[in-house]
């Protein structure tokens, strides 16, 4: 294999990578317009996890945070889902899945997976060329 022929994989690796990081931003931002959805008529009737609050808390548009009680009612629902979590570990573990976001997310297991292999084929694919 020649040197121009490892750049369509290492394009190929980039676009992978890309594709992988981009699904867990997405993941997190579809959580959080859900929370701040469910926020609109005043109050939070659904259950999210915790890392959702406290995403939706971080990324609290300015003027919502000052003048409403989004952030107020937010790290309430916060306290009470972590009291949950603390009373009940292995019932805060079902409810965590509630917030629909179970198997959205990307899991940091996979992307090592995924970057091993890309790794692998590169290495096989030089050791090949030699």
């Amino acid at each position: 294999m020649t040197p121009g022929g490892v750049r369509p994989l290492l394009a190929l690796a980039a676009l992978l990578a890309a594709l992988v990081f981009c699904g867990a931003g997405q993941a997190k931002a579809g959580c959080v317009s859900r929370l701040l959805a469910d926020w609109r008529d005043g109050r939070i009737d659904g259950t999210y996890s915790v890392a959702c609050y406290r995403t939706a808390l971080a990324h609290l548009p300015e003027d919502v945070r000052i003048y409403s009680s989004a952030e107020s009612d937010i790290k309430r629902a916060l306290v009470a889902r972590s009291e949950v979590a603390l009373a009940a570990p292995a019932k805060a573990k079902t409810q965590s899945r509630s917030d629909g976001n179970s198997g959205n997310g990307v899991s940091p297991l996979l992307v090592l997976a995924v970057a091993g292999a890309i790794l692998a084929a590169l290495g096989s694919a030089f050791a090949l060329a030699r």
